[in-house]
């Protein structure tokens, strides 16, 4: 490491520009939050180089903290035609660790992105644990005779990161027939596109979780399309989300087989789905491995994320409970802190939504559900069928709001002072049944017409969907990527005749 320092204060001189060695403590943190935190800096000043192994050697990326790299853009500026993160041993051969790469002073290309050219003062590590420095940014490309470039995009805006805002992950399986009803869009969806506002989302459509019980070729092709259809017509604008396809980020099953041999047999025997398996006379023999253990794949699309929040129902809560049981028990075992916590997040207003028949979830297999995108005719057939009070014979009697199943879902899509009025109208007798539900109906159809109509347009441009989801992959393939290389350092998959790096073609 001495060495290295030395390189870079000796390139620092002869390019003749103006810097600052910062002593730093030798209990700081490895990670950007700990170092902004002690230079007392905003994210943006904080520089990240990143190395990456291609066709013609290895390269350095610098780029502000609050940015990530456009892959197929860095591609262009470099003039190569594939990236891999460089690996402990290309590290090593630069005689750098994983963490403290600096920013300028590596006998390798430098290439750095035009934003960090717009702060005053960059911040970043002079090859050591216990060395920062700080520079004018554009004394940097002078050091490294380094090349600019567009090449990052903005992972959260200005205002997300100076409140702290914080990292969700979710998903939803292609087990049903794909198609997405009232009760999903109020447990999961509405949650999920009101909190993409203010934080940074991770969404994927969970198809590998599918093949539990999915083992029909055709079933899960039709059923995983019309979700990805459903999910992104409901969604409308994906600035904060990131959305994929689990299947195209192969780290879930890797980090799987590692949890696998951290994770106690009684704890996967405590999972609701095997114990309902078995309080249904279901023989082991009938069992399949990967339901009883899919909690450990649910807990690698969690952790491979590093969220701080997973929204969920009331009655999966158990889910993020195990995942964190597992967490501990990796960061325990190896010694290291690798996975936060998750915490689930449960809006207690919509944690279950009942169903039409007013007394079980609302589920497709119960046939309680009220459609999104079905005909219109089949809709209003459902909202028809919905339980209201089954003491009011006649419409002339007084009615119950409580437990009225279409006053509930009013609450949620109907105008506030019309649902009112109807309220008071109901109970005094003075409105029948088929005209709260006439309401209901049209103010579904009016809520959900902007979704409608998008799902006819993505419906009819497969071009579109499918590089929605290829840029959803590469971003969610970026932060796996990133956490596998941690995971593989702390078990001890890496060492010095190393090589392996996760492609970022």
């Amino acid at each position: 490491m001495k060495n290295l320092e030395s390189l870079i204060e000796e390139k620092l001189k002869k390019a003749g520009v103006s810097y600052r060695l910062i002593p730093l403590p030798e209990n700081l943190a490895i990670d950007i939050a700990s170092h902004v935190a002690f230079h007392k800096i905003k994210m943006e000043q904080a520089m990240a180089a990143i190395l990456y192994q291609t066709e013609k050697g290895i390269i350095a990326a610098v780029k502000r903290a609050d940015t990530q790299i456009d892959v197929e853009k860095l591609k262009k500026l470099s003039g190569v035609k594939s990236l891999k993160f460089a690996s402990e041993r290309d590290l090593a051969a630069l005689g750098v660790e994983t963490g403290l790469v600096p920013y300028l002073g590596l006998e390798i290309p430098y290439f750095v992105d035009v934003r960090v050219l717009e702060i005053g003062q960059a911040y970043g590590t002079g090859g050591s644990k216990t060395l920062g420095m700080a520079m004018d940014p554009h004394d940097m490309v002078k050091v490294n005779h380094g090349k600019t470039g567009d090449f990052t995009y903005f992972e959260k805006s200005k205002e997300m990161l100076a409140s702290g805002r914080r990292r969700l992950l979710s998903g939803i399986t292609p087990s049903g027939d794909g198609t997405l009803h009232i009760g999903n869009y109020l447990g999961a969806v509405r949650q999920f596109v009101k909190l993409a506002k203010t934080h940074q989302c991770f969404l994927m459509v969970a198809d590998m979780h599918a093949l539990t019980t999915v083992q029909d070729r055709e079933t899960l092709k039709k059923n995983t399309e019309t979700l990805i259809l459903n999910e992104l017509a409901l969604l409308g604008d994906l600035q904060n989300i990131t959305f994929f396809r689990q299947s195209d980020v192969p780290m879930h099953t890797e980090l799987t087989w590692i949890l696998n041999n951290v994770t106690p047999l009684g704890l996967l025997k405590r999972a609701h789905a095997y114990k309902d398996k078995l309080a249904k006379d279901t023989s082991l023999d009938e069992i399949n491995l990967g339901l009883f253990n899919y909690p450990i794949l649910m807990a690698s699309d969690i952790l491979l994320y590093k969220p701080d929040l997973v929204p969920v129902g009331k009655d999966q809560k158990q889910h993020i409970e195990m995942t964190r049981d597992i967490a501990e028990r990796f960061n325990k075992t190896f010694k290291k802190s690798v996975f936060p916590l998750p915490e689930p997040y449960i809006p207690e207003e919509v944690a279950v939504v009942l169903g039409t028949d007013g007394k079980r979830k609302m589920s497709k297999s119960l046939g309680n559900i009220i459609s999104i995108f079905e005909d219109e005719m089949v809709i209003k057939k459902q909202v028809m069928s919905t339980y209201t009070d089954p003491m009011r014979i006649h419409p002339t009697d007084p009615g119950h709001i409580e437990g009225n199943m279409v006053f509930v879902y009013l609450d949620f899509f109907g105008e506030k002072k019309r649902v009112e009025e109807l309220k008071k109208l109901y109970k005094e007798g003075k409105v029948a049944d088929v005209e709260v539900k006439n309401y209901l109906f049209e103010s579904l159809m009016k809520h959900f017409a902007p979704a409608r109509e998008s799902y006819k347009e993505l419906m009819n441009d497969p071009g579109l969907v499918k590089k929605i989801l290829r840029d959803g992959a590469e971003k969610a393939r970026e932060v796996a990527s990133e956490t596998m290389m941690e995971v593989r350092e702390a078990v001890g998959l890496t060492n010095r005749y190393s090589f392996f790096g996760y492609s970022q073609k």
